[in-house]
C-alpha cells in the first residue's frame, strides 16, 4: 500500500530541494494573492474607476516590460538562489509599506508608485524563479511535471488568496492583507536557506552568450515564435477579464467583496485544474497544437463574459478564461524549456515573460480606457473577437 501510495506522489516532489521550494513558495504565494486582490478592491473603492484598474496592471507591468531582458541575463550570470533572496526581501518591505499607506488612508498614487517598485522587482524575479526550477530537479525527464506542478502551485494561491482576500476586507479591511503578504515571504525565505544547489552549477562557460543568441534561437524555431506570439495576444487581449473583474463584480453582476473573491476564485480553480491537468502530461510531442487550441478557447470565453451577465454563467467562463490562459502559458513554458541550451535558459525565459507582460500593461491601460468610453461588455467582446481571428489565423500555419 505505501508503494502505491508513493506512485501517486509526482516524482518532482519525491526531492528534497523542489519540494522545500515547492511548499514555501506556495504559501508566500497565498500572500501574494490576497494582497493583489485587496489592492484591485481598495484602487476600485478609492476611484470608481475602470481607467484606474487599467493604470495599476500597467503600474505594476510597465517596469517588468523594461527590465525583464535584463533580469534574464543577471539569472544567467549570478547565482539565482542569491537573487530570490533580495527579491523576495524586497517584496516583503513593498507589502510593509502598503500596510501602513494603507493605514494612513495615502492616495491613489502612492499605491500606483508603490506597484511600480514591485514591477521592477518582479522583472529580476520572475524570470530567476523560472529558470530556478530546472536546477531543482535532478531527473531532467521530470521537468514537464515541475513546470506543471510549480504553475498548478502558483494558480492554486491564485484560488486561495483572493476567495480569504474577501472575507479579510469584508471584516477587517484592506490593511490586514499587506500585512499577511509580508509575512508569508518568511516562508519562501526559509525554504531557499534550506535548499542545496552546488555553488556556480548554473554558471556555463557558455554564460556569455548575448540576448542576439537568444533571439537568433526564438526566430529561428517555428513552434516557439508561434507560441510566444499566441502567448503575447493572451498577454494583450486575455488578461481584459482579469484588469475588469472588479468592475465585473459591482456594476454588471451587483455583488460585494465577497463576491468579487469567488469570482477571482473562479478563474483561480480553472488556471489549477489546468496545472493539475498538464501535469499528467508527460508527451512533450506536438505541443503547438496543444498550444493554438487553448488560445481560441480563451476567445471564446471573454466573449462568454460579456454575453451571459449572470453569477454562475460568468463564473463557469472565467473557470474557461483561467484554464485556458494558464494552460496556453504552461505548455509555452514547457515547450521553451524544452527546447531551449542551458547557457540561454535565463535569457528565454525574461523572452516568455516578457511575450506574457510586455504588452499586457498597455492592453490594461487600453482596456481601462477603453472600457469607460464604450462599456465593460463590448470591451471584452471586441479583445475577445480580435485574439479569435488571430487564432484563425494561426491554425492555418
Amino acid at each position: 500500500m505505501s508503494a502505491s501510495l508513493s506512485d501517486l506522489i509526482p516524482n518532482p516532489l519525491k526531492q528534497i530541494n523542489f519540494s522545500l521550494y515547492f511548499w514555501g513558495q506556495g504559501i508566500s504565494l497565498i500572500g501574494s494573492w490576497i494582497q493583489s486582490a485587496a489592492l484591485s478592491w481598495l484602487v476600485y473603492k478609492i476611484t470608481l474607476s475602470t481607467s484606474a484598474l487599467g493604470l495599476l496592471t500597467f503600474s505594476a507591468q510597465v517596469p517588468m516590460a523594461i527590465f525583464t531582458l535584463f533580469g534574464g541575463n543577471v539569472a544567467d550570470t549570478f547565482q539565482k538562489k542569491s537573487i530570490l533572496y533580495v527579491t523576495q526581501t524586497a517584496f516583503t518591505f513593498v507589502a510593509l509599506l502598503m500596510f501602513f499607506a494603507t493605514i494612513e488612508n495615502a492616495s491613489f498614487w502612492y499605491f500606483i508608485a508603490l506597484t511600480s517598485i514591485s514591477g521592477f522587482i518582479a522583472a529580476f524575479d520572475m524570470p530567476t524563479r523560472q529558470a530556478f526550477v530546472v536546477e531543482l530537479v535532478d531527473d531532467k525527464r521530470d521537468l514537464p511535471q515541475a513546470i506543471a506542478l510549480n504553475s498548478g502551485m502558483f494558480n492554486a494561491a491564485r484560488v486561495i488568496g483572493p476567495t480569504i482576500a474577501g472575507f479579510l476586507v469584508a471584516f477587517f479591511g484592506e490593511a490586514i492583507c499587506f500585512l499577511i503578504n509580508a509575512i508569508s515571504f518568511l516562508a519562501v525565505l526559509t525554504s531557499l536557506f534550506f535548499i542545496k544547489t552546488k555553488k556556480g552549477e548554473n554558471l556555463t562557460s557558455e554564460v556569455k552568450a548575448d540576448f542576439k543568441a537568444a533571439y537568433n534561437f526564438t526566430v529561428s524555431n517555428k513552434e516557439i515564435l508561434i507560441s510566444i506570439c499566441l502567448l503575447s495576444m493572451g498577454g494583450f487581449l486575455g488578461i481584459s477579464y482579469m484588469v475588469l473583474l472588479p468592475a465585473i463584480a459591482k456594476l454588471i453582476l451587483h455583488t460585494g467583496v465577497q463576491g468579487y473573491g469567488l469570482l477571482m476564485g473562479s478563474s483561480g480553480i480553472g488556471s489549477l485544474v489546468a496545472a493539475l491537468f498538464l501535469g499528467t502530461r508527460k508527451d512533450t510531442s506536438n505541443l503547438i497544437n496543444v498550444i493554438k487550441r487553448f488560445s481560441l478557447l480563451l476567445s471564446i470565453s471573454l466573449i462568454g463574459i460579456a454575453i451571459f451577465q449572470n453569477f454562475i454563467s460568468c463564473s463557469i467562463f472565467l473557470f474557461l478564461a483561467g484554464f485556458s490562459l494558464i494552460s496556453l502559458a504552461i505548455t509555452t513554458n514547457t515547450l521553451i524549456q524544452v527546447k531551449t541550451p542551458n547557457n540561454i535558459r535565463g535569457k528565454m525565459m525574461s523572452i516568455y515573460s516578457l511575450s506574457f507582460i510586455g504588452l499586457s500593461p498597455f492592453g490594461a491601460l487600453l482596456i481601462g480606457f477603453l472600457s469607460n468610453s464604450i462599456g465593460i461588455e463590448p470591451t471584452l467582446i471586441i479583445c475577445g473577437s480580435i485574439l479569435f481571428l488571430a487564432d484563425i489565423l494561426v491554425m492555418k500555419v
